[in-house]
């Protein structure tokens, strides 16, 4: 792990059907993406109403870990990254007590929401 600044945050359209959102990080000179469509769109089903609220759970939990209130505000904070193969896959606060790692929360809900419609 190693820390890092967000270089810029994006939202965006994929596909023409699906919205998905990413960070910018910049680790000792190298650039990642955090997120994205490689991570998630927004649903499973393309957004159908019975599909976890990942868009707004990455959102939420990027600007809870930097403790911001608004999402341009991230731009240029310091976060610890931690990098798998060549991915950036979670990041944490500075001091490392808060983590947040999208793909292993995004699928813990969607386990959770199939429990739920069973």
């Amino acid at each position: 792990m190693e820390i890092g600044t967000i270089k810029a945050v994006h939202i965006y359209m994929h596909d023409k059907l699906y919205v998905t959102a990413e960070l910018e990080l910049n680790v000792k000179g190298i650039n990642y993406s955090f997120g994205g469509e490689s991570v998630f769109v927004s649903g499973r089903n393309g957004g159908e109403s019975c599909d976890a609220p990942v868009l707004g759970r990455f959102l939420f939990r990027c600007m809870q870990i930097c403790a911001v209130d608004s999402w341009d505000l991230l731009k240029s904070q310091k976060v610890l990254v931690e990098v798998s193969h060549g991915k950036a896959v979670a990041i944490a606060n500075a001091s490392g007590d808060r983590w947040f790692n999208p793909a292993r929360e995004f699928e813990s809900l969607s386990s959770e929401k199939e429990s739920e419609m069973r």
